[in-house]
């Protein structure tokens, strides 16, 4: 499984992002090579961002083609793995959000694509998936 960043689709929705075409082909290799994993972190800064760029039908449109694609797996957040995920955020000094996605990346043996290598570089247990290579 290859857990898709929220900074991997807001580059592919941003028309003028000098990183959309990068977004769109590393989001097309994944889709091809495994499952994709979401989760409602994701979804919600994606839908954040998105309508900030290309308003709101638009970003509920793309959340809805994001849910509605048959290799993507969306994935539950329970209160171990919120728990779990707060450790990671203190430990490696990093947002909530990324140590959410980080935490389900680690329990799933998931990767993650992202280009927000800085923070989930720091945990040796997850294999990263740079955007820029």
């Amino acid at each position: 499984m290859i857990i898709i960043d929220s900074n991997i689709f807001i580059f592919g929705e941003t028309a003028d992002a000098p990183e959309r075409q990068m977004a769109i082909s590393k989001y097309k290799e994944a889709v091809n090579a495994d499952e994709v994993g979401t989760n409602v972190i994701i979804l919600s800064e994606t839908f954040h961002k998105s309508q900030l760029i290309n308003g709101r039908e638009s970003a509920s449109l793309r959340i809805r083609d994001i849910l509605g694609h048959p290799k993507v797996r969306f994935l539950e957040l329970g209160a171990e793995t919120i728990f779990r995920a707060a450790k990671l955020a203190r430990d490696f000094q990093m947002r909530i959000n990324d140590a959410l996605i980080a935490q389900q990346a680690m329990e799933y043996g998931a990767a993650v694509l992202t280009d927000n290598v800085k923070d989930f570089g720091k945990i040796k247990a997850i294999r990263v998936i740079p955007l820029r290579n």
